[in-house]
């Protein structure tokens, strides 16, 4: 749990900060517009569309003797750092040589990210086999992601704070902090999960590596828990795109607030994340990881919904939107994996064999290709809104976008996430049963006795 949960400081401080920083970097730094800059954040994310396909069957089929899905991460621990230090220099250049620069290595960023990210996901259904074992191993990960999310979310703002007068300067500082946390945290795992690998079988397959992915992603897409599941994933990453791209400017924008009370906020989120982190270990054990989630997808929205209606741009209502949002953020970031981890058995169960790299970059490539959509869509109707970076105080218009698509539709979001989690089959008795089955199935077995539970995950 140690060395697989290590890995998280690396990928909670880059995921979360170039969600949440690069685009104000290019527009408030490089001084790029907010459709140019969306435009290079949402290209890279296809690109991670893309790299998610391959990757994931790549580290299925992995005959490597460092396991599966080590290669993969090592890969990732020696390159992210040099992008890491690139991506956040300010070039001083033409606008058209400036948009290749950071679009070059916004790809980078995301084809390596995407190296790590799936193979270290699918990781975990190898490591922990059990529905309870899962969540502990999701919870243990969660912890060592929240000091990542501190380093994403926390230390840049306050970095540029200390760096006011040379914000140049400061980039670069979040950037090679960055780079340092993530060659450590993934090093680190990458050796101490070595007597945890699992070696792939050699086999003489031969085919097209597309036209195998898309094969599998087609039959997992038939599962009906799969499909419930797409939704719910669905339904997070709209919201959270949008609140990750959208936090810096509602705080700055909406709310008058500078980088040093920006920071509280975020640090408000962090100490959410560390309350909730144990807590929602205790609901998932005694309720269900399904059932979790949907209760506190429910409990956001209904805070979303409040907030917007009553307090917009209220400080205070600001404060309990983002302690609502955390609340499901964490949730989601320490169980979901687990949830979808479950669908690995039952893929077993109806075709015969296991996909944990297909199933978890299924799940990667949908986040990604919404969250490149969302961005997109945010940086064109936000510019239309009226927004001009060169402005300290934004015209009306552009306010009222940020409030609606920063509050209102992750409420939204969220509610439709809540109603696929309501039909949801799998559970601890439906997925012990399932277990069983498996088993007695290889062995040639009985095991009609499970077939009531069986169906209701078909």
């Amino acid at each position: 749990m140690l060395g697989y949960g290590i890995g998280y400081i690396g990928q909670g401080s880059t995921y979360n900060f170039m969600g949440t920083y690069f685009v104000v970097f290019l527009t408030n730094c490089a001084g790029l517009s907010s459709t140019l800059a969306s435009t290079i954040a949402s290209v890279g994310l296809f690109a991670e569309v893309i790299a998610g396909m391959i990757v994931g069957n790549l580290s299925d089929n992995c005959t490597s003797p460092m396991g599966k899905r080590r290669p993969f991460i090592l890969t990732a621990a020696i390159v992210m750092p040099v992008i890491m230090v690139l991506i956040m220099r300010t070039i001083h250049a033409s606008i058209p040589v400036m948009f290749v620069y950071y679009l070059t290595l916004s790809i980078c960023f995301r084809l390596i990210f995407s190296t790590f990210e799936i193979p270290n996901n699918a990781f975990g259904a190898e490591i922990a086999r059990g529905y309870d074992e899962r969540t502990r191993l999701r919870t243990s990960s969660r912890v060592f992601s929240i000091i990542g999310n501190a380093l994403g979310y926390v230390m840049p703002l306050w970095i540029l704070e200390l760096f006011s007068h040379d914000q140049e300067a400061g980039w670069q500082t979040i950037g090679i902090i960055i780079a340092f946390g993530c060659l450590f945290s993934w090093i680190a795992s990458f050796v101490l999960t070595k007597k945890r690998s699992v070696i792939g079988e050699k086999h003489d397959k031969k085919g097209n590596v597309f036209k195998d992915i898309f094969v599998n992603y087609f039959q997992l897409c038939r599962l009906r828990t799969m499909r419930l599941l797409i939704v719910y994933k669905a339904a997070f990453a709209c919201a959270f795109a949008v609140f990750n791209i959208g936090t810096i400017y509602y705080l700055k924008y909406s709310l008058g607030l500078d980088n040093r009370y920006s920071s509280y906020i975020y640090i408000l989120t962090i100490i959410i994340f560390i309350l909730m982190t144990p807590l929602a270990n205790k609901m998932a054990l005694s309720l269900g990881k399904a059932n979790q989630q949907m209760i506190t997808m429910a409990f956001s929205a209904a805070i979303g919904y409040l907030v917007f209606l009553f307090a917009p741009r209220s400080v205070i209502g600001a404060a309990i939107y983002v302690m609502g949002f955390a609340v499901m953020q964490t949730s989601f970031w320490q169980l979901s994996s687990s949830i979808f981890y479950d669908i690995v058995e039952v893929d077993e169960y109806v075709h015969y064999k296991r996909r944990e790299g297909d199933i978890m970059s299924l799940v990667s490539v949908l986040g990604t290709l919404i969250t490149a959509v969302i961005v997109q869509l945010f940086g064109i109707f936000f510019d239309r809104s009226g927004f001009d970076p060169a402005l300290e105080v934004q015209p009306a218009s552009a306010i009222a976008f940020l409030n609606a698509a920063y509050i209102l539709v992750p409420s939204i979001c969220f509610t439709v996430g809540f109603a696929a989690l309501k039909v949801f089959p799998i559970n601890k008795k439906t997925f012990g049963s399932l277990v069983a089955a498996l088993k007695l199935r290889r062995e040639g077995g009985d095991f009609s006795l499970y077939m009531d539970d069986i169906r209701k995950l078909l």
